[in-house]
């Protein structure tokens, strides 16, 4: 195991229940922040163990390190899937994926019939929230996933997704023109690049800084190779490969890591000389991670162990307070987190839609203890949920198999030894929750 996995990991060790103390850093009543600009910029594909903020020793991230010594970082933050469609719209409607639905880009795929997913109407979107509150609003993505007819155009003044695995080098500028002029009145703006994603165009001859001059395996990053790891990950065909192969993966990620921040950090500092910074709540996530043979597959979607499921969360405010929670969050807790934190007004019906919690008790030093769900239904290769307790339990189960797996992870944050058999009273509690959350 590398370095940056053993940072990874032993953080996890330690973001299962705890609270950093919170000295200062108390967020201001809502009154305060009323009519605050909103950034949200999701790194698609982000692990949260490549931030330095994380733990990790590799120079990979310094922009966000940046931002996040001065901001509200959540170590503890999980996914609700391991992949963009269904996680992006858990973010959006602070509801997991059986309840949105978007469990997979189509609702019916048959031979003879063909039928897009969509969120059905009933369900309300974080950007219809702030649209409803006067709110000019803007997203710019990389497509391959969040295409606006799937519903994550909707409450969009300008939704862009015409380039498909497009990174922030394409949507930062974008987003960048578009603030020029709404500068002047409140906005909400979500920003997507899949720069880190295996499936990014990379440009000719690239090469990663971290790779190992040495390594001699059959890899060379070709985009051909990397396509061949995932088929085999999605078929459940072995994947015969050695550590250094992996821990090349890896090196390439790293590189697409930094370049990513790179952009990030240009963007932010531009920014950040604008009046409009002074009201403005900057929000990072990541909507899932990325495996690297830590549990015999590549790529992302068929499993829920935590190199998939845990991401970054950082929010920063104005008034630079900084504050590490490690308390267990869900990027689902995100929308009602600022509907609250900024007054506002969300409707009856929106309010019983959110699944998620604010997590502004846990900003004040409140504890606040959260379970959190996962699942996947990935490409009808996959049927799989997982609960991970506050606890420090997460149990997986794979309902075509009918099987389950159980870990502690304050003994075993790489989820390693399988104790389901072991410890049945543990297992069957566990499974009676998960098999009732749906």
């Amino acid at each position: 195991m590398n370095t940056g996995m053993r940072s990874f990991f032993s953080c996890a060790l330690l973001c299962l229940t705890t609270t950093a103390p919170l000295a200062a850093a108390v967020p201001p009543e809502a009154a305060a922040l009323r009519d605050y600009n909103v950034i949200i910029v999701d790194f698609d594909t982000l692990r949260a163990d490549r931030l330095g903020a994380m733990g990790n020793p590799r120079p990979l991230t310094p922009n966000l390190d940046a931002v996040a010594a001065k901001s509200y970082l959540f170590t503890g933050a999980v996914a609700q899937a391991p992949w963009t469609l269904p996680s992006t719209m858990s973010f959006f409607t602070s509801l997991y994926p059986h309840r949105h639905s978007l469990v997979n880009k189509f609702s019916l795929f048959t031979e003879e019939r063909k039928e897009l997913a969509h969120l059905p109407r009933r369900f309300t979107t974080l950007a219809q929230v702030f649209a409803r509150n006067g709110y000019a609003t803007a997203g710019f993505t990389g497509d391959a996933g969040l295409e606006a007819h799937f519903g994550f155009g909707n409450g969009f003044d300008v939704y862009f997704d015409s380039i498909t695995f497009g990174g922030l080098d394409l949507t930062l500028p974008l987003a960048w023109d578009w603030l020029q002029t709404h500068q002047d009145r409140k906005f909400f703006l979500f920003v997507q690049g899949y720069d880190v994603h295996g499936q990014y165009p990379v440009p000719p001859g690239f090469k990663s800084r971290f790779a190992d001059p040495n390594y001699d395996g059959p890899f060379l990053g070709l985009y051909s190779e990397f396509m061949d790891l995932r088929m085999k990950t999605i078929k459940g065909e072995e994947i015969r490969i050695s550590t250094g192969d992996a821990r090349f993966w890896m090196d390439r990620y790293d590189e697409k890591t930094v370049r990513a921040d790179a952009r990030f950090g240009r963007f932010w500092k531009d920014f950040s000389g604008l009046p409009a910074a002074r009201k403005t709540l900057l929000v990072v996530i990541g909507d899932h991670g990325e495996e690297f043979d830590e549990h015999g597959g590549f790529d992302h979607g068929m499993k829920l162990y935590d190199e998939l499921l845990r991401v970054p969360l950082i929010v920063h405010a104005p008034d630079d307070a900084a504050t590490k929670i490690d308390s267990q969050v869900r990027l689902i807790d995100v929308m009602p987190t600022l509907a609250d934190w900024l007054g506002l007004n969300v409707d009856t019906d929106t309010q019983r839609q959110m699944q998620g919690t604010s997590l502004l008790p846990l900003l004040r030093g409140q504890p606040l203890p959260l379970d959190s769900y996962a699942e996947t239904s990935f490409l009808l290769q996959a049927e799989k949920s997982s609960l991970r307790t506050s606890s420090g339990w997460k149990l997986i189960y794979d309902f075509e198999n009918m099987a389950g797996e159980l870990y502690d992870l304050r003994s075993d944050p790489g989820e390693k030894r399988n104790v389901y058999n072991s410890d049945p009273k543990t297992a069957k509690d566990l499974t009676q929750k998960l098999l009732s959350w749906k």
